[in-house]
């Protein structure tokens, strides 16, 4: 059962999931992240599976992936009815195979092992009860399945501190809040050009199109994501480790669990600049940057 934290969560979420669903670059580049190679499956795996896609949002993106690379059937869940609209949008294409259902992470209206594969991508955070719906998620996978989550990590790093810290100004200063709640890439490009104008009427440019450069590094898809990590009441923040969300695999008996990462393509913004560090979290500047950064990890549960 939703309490008012995840119903707020989920009304938050709404906003930005319909903004994506208009945007087909966006959507697109959301679709792609469902491939079987990521997730270190053979291609065509998905075929014939039953799968869950756990808080799907609005737009049900992975949802889609999953039906379009051949799912034999796809449960669609998130809290409430009033997200089935969008998702429809996109999945209706797909008939039968793709079912919209109302419901919490927290109390699963399934069966145990009921699905073939379960993917429940920066759910948990949001959550009264991460581990309680850890748990869940764990009880539908069917022995022989694989379970995939993601989670954000300590907030260890530069990037996840400042993100803390201006959260706390979001909610005590109105002034930085309007500011926020009011960035999209209008605003942005008005504020850009106004910097440029100031710049040109005082020096010429120092590398030829470094204007048009600076530009391109601000789109309405890192402005969906800022607001995000500013709006969205997160009630344990970037609160796990890689070391913790192990044991949770353990204890539920998954076995072969391995962190996964990946070169996240088809950013048209700053964020393409910043992918290096999502495929090699590993690595002394990613750790600097985001800490435990975005852990992605997958467990097979054992066949009976």
């Amino acid at each position: 059962m939703e309490n008012s934290f995840e119903a707020e969560t989920r009304t938050v979420f709404d906003r930005y999931q319909r903004q994506q669903e208009n945007d087909d670059h966006i959507f697109d580049r959301l679709v792609s992240l469902i491939e079987e190679e990521y997730f270190g499956l053979p291609t065509g795996s998905f075929r014939g599976l039953d799968v869950l896609d756990a808080g799907c949002g609005s737009n049900a993106n992975a949802s889609y992936a999953f039906l379009d690379k051949g799912a034999r059937n796809v449960v669609s869940l998130e809290l409430s009815n009033d997200w089935m609209d969008c998702a429809r949008k996109r999945l209706s294409r797909f008939g039968p195979r793709s079912e919209l259902v109302a419901g919490s992470v927290l109390d699963l209206p399934f069966d145990d092992f009921s699905f073939d594969f379960v993917h429940c991508a920066g759910v948990l955070p949001h959550t009264s009860n991460p581990k309680k719906g850890f748990e869940e998620l764990a009880r539908v996978t069917r022995p022989g399945g694989s379970f995939f989550l993601t989670i954000m990590g300590t907030a260890n790093g530069v990037i996840y501190r400042c993100i803390n810290h201006l959260r706390e100004l979001y909610q005590s200063d109105e002034q930085f809040r309007s500011s926020i709640d009011n960035l999209d890439a209008s605003t942005a490009r008005e504020a850009i050009n106004w910097l440029l104008r100031i710049k040109d009427g005082e020096e010429k440019e120092y590398i030829p199109g470094e204007n048009e450069f600076f530009r391109s590094l601000f789109d309405d898809d890192l402005f969906v994501t800022i607001r995000d990590r500013f709006q969205a009441p997160t009630y344990h923040g970037f609160a796990f480790t890689e070391v913790q969300i192990r044991g949770w695999y353990d204890e539920c008996g998954f076995e072969k669990i391995r962190r996964i990462s990946r070169y996240t393509k088809n950013f048209h913004n700053l964020r393409r600049f910043l992918a290096p560090m999502y495929r090699h979290y590993d690595h002394p500047l990613a750790r600097f940057w985001f800490g435990d950064g975005c852990i992605q990890m997958i467990g097979e549960k054992p066949s009976t």
